[in-house]
Parts: C-alpha cells; structure tokens; sequence
C-alpha cells in the first residue's frame, strides 16, 4: 500500500518530473554542468563498473523502479537482467519501454515482491533505492536474502539514503511520512555496512554522493516547474504542491547534511575466502 501510495501517481506525472530516463534515484554528476539525463546515465555506468558486469551475466535489481538499471545493463553490457517492483505502474511501464526498444531477450520486469524471486546464482545484485523502504528490522533477512540470491564471488551493490549519525530509530521527515513516503525508516551507513557484513557480504568499496542528490533533486524540481500546469492537471493542484515541497526540502537536507546518499558495495566470498575481485578494486 506504501508503495502504490508513493509510486503509482501517474507515469506521465513522473515523466514531466523525471525526465526521459524515467529514473527515480541519485544520480552521478561527471561535471558540473551534466545535464540530469548525462548523470543518470553515469549513475547507472557507475553500478555497473562496481558490479564488473559482462556480456552473459545475470543481474538481479531489486525495487528496479521504471526499469532503467535494467535496460542499462542489458543495452550497455550485454548482461541478462531481471528487475521486481512492487508498483504495478513501474513494472508496466518498463516492460513496454522494454519491448519498444527491442531488449526483451535480456531483459524483463516483473510486477513481484523481491522475496518471491524464484532464480538464484545471480552474478550480480543491486538495489538502488529500496532499503528505505525496508525498516531497520527487517533489514538482516533483507540482506540475508539478496546474499542467497548469489553465486559465490558475486558482487551486491546497495545504494540507499542515509542517516548522519548512528540513532536507534531515524523515521522520514514527518511530513514526508505522511504525505509523500508512508513507512519510510532511514539508519547509518555504519548500521547498513555493519548489517551486510553479517549478512555473509564483505564490504568492499563504500562511497557518499549526497551532493549528486541535492544536483539530481534540484533537476527534478526544475523539470516540475516547467511543466506545472501540465502536472496539475495530471495530478492536481494538492499532490502536485506536496512534491514540489518534498523535493526542495529534500535538496536543502542533502546540501547541509541531514541526510546522505551512500553507495555500498559488498560481496559473496567463494571457496577458500576469495573474493574474486582485482587487486586495485573496480
């Protein structure tokens, strides 16, 4: 209900929002001045370059939202990739935009909760913005899980908002509770590393790109301004207010560091503890 709640508004809202990547998460600003389409493109090169991912791989993304990673890895890459979304109107969408561009013969999307994933010994893992929505108790099965859905050397890349500090309980900014992410729990990077690595994943690389997401967020809020009328129309007058807000609150959070975007690579050690990475990382 959270996710319908927050994901299935209106795809051509999110269009008007997003841009044509359709991409919901951080993105990864080469310079300055990239466009948002440039750094979303970068953010998925970026996991992908983490993973090592390779022509007859197999991805799994968890919470794949419109399906961008997905076509990334497949189009880019040449890997086999499958993403699950809870949102009916996410998986719809990606699997039109899937056939539209010819990669139904390495990609696909599926309207599923990740846990009923039936295929294992993925090479690879990534979750780009779903452990927020996955509450700080639930988090060792959801790593515990992810970590069975690989072979041994296969790599987990998990990309999520952050808490500054280490606190029992970080629930989303009321407001953003109530009206725009219902459910949401946000912990520390210290407590989400801590937690994979006793999920069985060896931390590799770790990384904060919380300015990537004030850049990504004041994008977006532009592309909203710019098609206002269109949204209000699409969403009205009240949802299309509520993520204006969100968004430009959300962007001062990141810019002063009361929240963080952390990328956290880790992977599934094989026989005789190898790792099977390269002796200078990715």
């Amino acid at each position: 209900q959270a996710i319908a709640h927050h994901y299935d508004v209106s795809n051509t809202f999110y269009e008007y929002v997003l841009g044509p990547s359709m991409t919901y998460t951080c993105a990864c600003y080469p310079t300055a001045g990239s466009t948002l389409e440039e750094a979303q493109t970068a953010k998925h090169e970026l996991v992908a370059q983490k993973l090592a991912l390779a022509p007859g791989m197999r991805l799994l993304d968890v919470g794949c939202g419109w399906g961008g990673m997905v076509m990334h890895a497949a189009a880019e890459h040449g890997v086999r990739a499958l993403g699950v979304t809870l949102s009916r109107g996410q998986a719809e969408w990606a699997q039109a935009e899937i056939e539209r561009r010819g990669l139904e013969r390495l990609a696909e999307v599926r309207h599923l909760d990740y846990r009923d994933v039936a295929e294992t010994d993925f090479d690879a893992v990534s979750s780009i913005g779903l452990t927020e929505h996955i509450g700080r108790e639930k988090l060792p099965s959801y790593f515990r899980f992810l970590q069975s859905k690989l072979r041994p050397e296969g790599r987990l890349l998990n990309h999520c908002i952050t808490h500054p500090w280490t606190v029992r309980q970080r629930n989303v900014d009321p407001f953003i509770g109530r009206y725009v992410f219902p459910d949401g729990q946000l912990v520390s990077v210290g407590h989400l590393v801590t937690v994979m690595n006793d999920a069985g994943l060896e931390i590799r690389h770790e990384e904060n790109l919380r300015e990537h997401y004030a850049a990504t967020l004041a994008a977006w809020g532009a592309n909203l301004e710019e098609r206002w009328t269109a949204a209000v129309a699409e969403v009205g007058m009240a949802r299309a207010r509520v993520w204006r807000l969100y968004m430009a609150a959300s962007r001062l959070g990141f810019e002063r560091d009361n929240i963080q975007l952390h990328q956290m690579l880790g992977v599934k050690l094989g026989a005789a503890g190898r790792s099977g990475f390269p002796l200078r990382g990715w």
